[in-house]
């Protein structure tokens, strides 16, 4: 299998108004990385790739585990450090492939939409393992193939093309976790339909609501929100049922 070519998003650019153009995480999401993860009181738990502290907040809020949360990006942590009202969280600026921690320091390590933007998918996985206590998990959520293909966004001319590309199979996060010492690999699609108004999520795809559409040209965006947005008006009406969901890859060292 050979390695998807990442696209790269410079988040210093969005860090401002990141929180702004995207909704909140359905608990859904954190109650999963929770039970993947086996995240329980006064273990410890690192957020890779954790931007603004979205995950990493609420995480750390319903379990009180002891967390830290990686990017790297300052400016995404900024934002982070600004909302860490108790200030029981550990916010490290570094880079995933490189973690700056000792050997098994975590008994959960997770990454929410994080695996596709990074460069050496191989290094980030090992330095993972080597991060995690014996019996540890790393709990990876992301996207599939054919739940990129299914998306919503499949309307906008060359979106799916964009994540095909840079998005990697499960097929191949499993190969390569097994590869780096990850035993017990379970992969768990989790499926969450919702019903959005068709005008609200058109306003969020105008804000680049993904990282996806801020790598596009912004003549090659707006070229392509008037095609999306007459496709999705004729084929939805006034409401979208959105079939969404992410699939969840967990490996035990």
């Amino acid at each position: 299998m050979t390695k998807p070519r990442v696209s790269k998003t410079d988040y210093s650019k969005i860090a401002g108004q990141y929180d702004n153009v995207r909704v909140l995480p359905a608990s859904i999401w954190m109650q999963k990385i929770i039970d993947y993860g086996k995240i329980e009181a006064n273990c410890t738990v690192l957020d890779y790739g954790c931007g603004t502290g979205r995950y990493t907040l609420d995480v750390s809020a319903e379990k009180a585990p002891m967390v830290s949360g990686l990017d790297l990006s300052i400016d995404m942590l900024k934002q982070a450090v600004a909302k860490d009202e108790s200030r029981d969280i550990l916010w490290v600026q570094g880079d995933g492939q490189m973690l700056p921690f000792r050997d098994d320091s975590f008994d959960c390590i997770y990454m929410t939409l994080v695996i596709h933007h990074i460069e050496d998918k191989e290094a980030a996985l090992r330095e993972i393992h080597r991060a995690l206590k014996g019996g540890g998990r790393c709990v990876i959520m992301t996207n599939s193939h054919s739940r990129i293909k299914k998306h919503v966004l499949r309307d906008f001319p060359g979106i799916i093309a964009i994540d095909l590309r840079r998005f990697p199979t499960v097929p191949y996060i499993k190969k390569t976790m097994r590869e780096v010492g990850f035993t017990d690999i379970h992969f768990y699609p989790v499926q969450y339909d919702e019903y959005i108004p068709t005008d609200d999520y058109l306003e969020r795809v105008r804000n680049k609501y993904i990282s996806t559409l801020t790598l596009l040209s912004e003549k090659a965006f707006k070229r392509g929100f008037d095609v999306f947005q007459q496709r999705v008006r004729e084929k939805y009406g006034t409401q979208i049922l959105r079939h969404s969901g992410f699939d969840f890859i967990v490996g035990h060292k």
